[in-house]
């Protein structure tokens, strides 16, 4: 169960069971833009490490220590979204992970499937894969269990990738610009609730673009640390700002489950 310490949101309240209500400490609202809403999710550490980028051991559980609160919450904001965006970063790392609600909290699965059907979405977000190389492995389980899939690339990743199976459906971009991720993300899925949960290169690009909505972040309570032979990745990655260029958000609720913080921020 989350504790809700603040809440300033704004926007339509979801059709959220009771259940689903208790377990988030209250309503969770969405705005209803004309334009699609993008929102991204992710955990980090006290001291901004989301990945200790060490083979085999760059999990974003390995950060959360697998929190029972932060699974909910991002099975509960991939249950609210019509489409979500990674990059390929993010499946190499993770290549044995789906992108459903019920991947990430399955002792939530029939409270989400109802939430989903009340919202008239289908079972699960569509899953969109960013990767400039188009060298994304077929065989991983999100690519190969035959849900439909979209995977934005280049003109030669879109060669690379001839010969896909049907449910995959590729776009070669023009510019390759987040703008355009979204609109092929909101017409793909047919929404407009579009989440990214990164990896952090593909964030950077939204911030930098000025293209987010909103973040949810947990903070778990870790220390990862860096030094000259063990660099850590961060939040951002690929980006940097100015003193006065940085991208300033509004605090819009902070929850808590024991010893973590779940943070909810508006960036545009």
């Amino acid at each position: 169960m989350l504790a809700t310490l603040l809440d300033r949101t704004r926007g339509e309240a979801l059709p959220l069971s009771e259940a689903l209500v208790d377990r988030y400490g209250g309503a969770l609202r969405l705005p209803t833009p004309a334009r699609p809403y993008v929102f991204a999710n992710f955990v980090s550490t006290i001291d901004g490490v989301v990945s200790f980028a060490l083979p085999g051991r760059s999990q974003a559980s390995l950060i959360s220590g697998g929190h029972p609160a932060d699974r909910f919450v991002l099975g509960l904001l991939r249950a609210a979204a019509d489409a979500v965006v990674i990059g390929a970063g993010t499946l190499r790392e993770e290549p044995d992970v789906i992108w459903s609600p019920e991947a990430a909290f399955p002792e939530a699965r029939d409270a989400f499937a109802r939430l989903r059907a009340a919202m008239k979405k289908p079972p699960r977000p569509l899953t969109v894969l960013v990767s400039g190389s188009g060298a994304a492995d077929l065989r991983a389980p999100a690519l190969a269990e035959g849900a439909p899939i979209v995977i934005l690339t280049t003109e030669r990743g879109a060669a690379a990738l001839r010969g896909a199976p049907a449910h995959v459906r590729v776009h070669a971009m023009h510019r390759g610009t987040t703008d355009e991720m979204i609109a092929i993300a909101a017409k793909e899925s047919g929404g407009t609730a579009i989440l990214t949960e990164g990896g952090p290169t593909l964030f950077g690009q939204f911030l930098k673009e000025r293209t987010l909505d909103e973040l949810f972040l947990t903070l778990a309570p870790r220390v990862a640390g860096r030094s000259k032979s063990e660099r850590r990745t961060g939040l951002v990655e690929g980006a940097a700002f100015a003193p006065e260029d940085v991208p300033v958000a509004k605090l819009l609720s902070v929850k808590s489950a024991d010893d973590y913080l779940m943070l909810r921020m508006a960036l545009r």
